[in-house]
């Protein structure tokens, strides 16, 4: 498991570092940001003393060590429309994209697990197949799409919930902050618990067809006792990398989300980089999303291999077969 965890972490900065790497040069091969903060009159004095101030007059090697030392200190710049730091600029937006994201991914996992398994263990009834139905074209609607329909049903024609919008005191009222966010947890919750019923429906009818479960009906079992006892226990190893996969995947769709609800999270933040060249702020937002993503996927695969003596046994064995050749 050691060797494994350094091969893993390995794989991981160099993601990490291949990751950085792109995200800088792709940003700056699409535009110079200095058009996008000057006015029409500029001349090419002005130009080249806000490239300068900028620092995007520099070799891009120079930008780019300067970059990755600011990384190593914590630093991912300084915005060029706001003049703010834009490591304090996302922790202050995590105010809305974490909470959003944790609140949306527990909702999503409520509704998946029981979804996914009537469907598999019910897959032969009317209601099960419904389930079933139901968890296929919830995952197929578009994100937006379903924000657009909620907002239309319960803030326009019902009138129960705002259509967007975050309180100016972010938490200080919790009851005021959670009903902003109800539409968008909604919203994701329906899409992100469909794909995931899709994913336990699966694994629960594989679970069914196992010989240990057959096995343990056979020995005078109750069928719900054998399912708690052997396939739920077995069933969930699995799930649980699909559930990181899950939640790296919630992260992302409550960053789109945001947009639709004007919410100010990172998605606002990020919008609103693209939209002005700020190379700063959408290279943080960015970097920020992906270190988190890989992070998350690094960690429910140990989790995986920790929980599943199975996997340690292959890796071993696999060794012992390497050493042998």
């Amino acid at each position: 498991m050691g060797s494994y965890l350094l091969r893993r972490t390995g794989l991981l900065l160099l993601s990490l570092a291949l990751a950085v790497t792109v995200l800088f040069v792709v940003l700056r091969l699409l535009g110079n940001p200095v058009y996008a903060l000057i006015n029409l009159e500029a001349t090419p004095e002005d130009i080249r003393a806000a490239s300068a101030a900028l620092g995007v007059d520099r070799p891009i090697f120079v930008q780019f060590a300067d970059y990755i030392g600011g990384l190593f200190r914590g630093d991912l710049g300084t915005s060029f429309s706001s003049h703010l730091s834009v490591s304090d600029e996302i922790l202050r937006r995590l105010n809305v994209t974490v909470p959003l994201t944790l609140i949306s991914f527990a909702l999503s996992v409520i509704i998946a697990i029981p979804v996914g398994f009537i469907a598999a263990w019910k897959s032969r009834t009317w209601y099960g197949t419904a389930f079933s139905a139901l968890s296929q074209l919830g995952g197929a609607i578009p994100v937006f799409w379903v924000g657009i329909l909620l907002v239309t049903l319960f803030a326009l024609n019902l009138g129960v919930l705002p259509a967007g919008g975050f309180p100016r005191q972010d938490w200080a009222d919790p009851l005021d902050a959670l009903t902003s966010l109800t539409l968008p947890v909604l919203t994701i919750a329906i899409v992100s618990g469909s794909e995931l019923a899709r994913y336990v429906r699966s694994a629960t009818l594989d679970i069914l067809d196992r010989d240990y479960l057959r096995t343990a009906r056979a020995l005078g079992q109750p069928f719900s006792t054998a399912l708690w006892r052997h396939a739920l226990r077995n069933g969930i190893v699995p799930v649980i990398s699909i559930l990181a996969i899950q939640l790296a995947t919630t992260f992302v769709g409550a960053v789109v989300v945001e947009n639709v609800f004007a919410l100010p999270g990172l998605g606002d933040m990020l919008i609103a980089g693209i939209r002005q060249q700020d190379f700063p702020n959408v290279q943080g937002v960015l970097l920020f999303s992906t270190v988190l993503v890989l992070v998350i996927g690094f960690l429910g695969d140990v989790l995986q291999r920790l929980l599943d003596p199975r996997l340690r046994s292959s890796l071993s064995g696999n060794r012992r077969v390497k050493a042998a050749a």
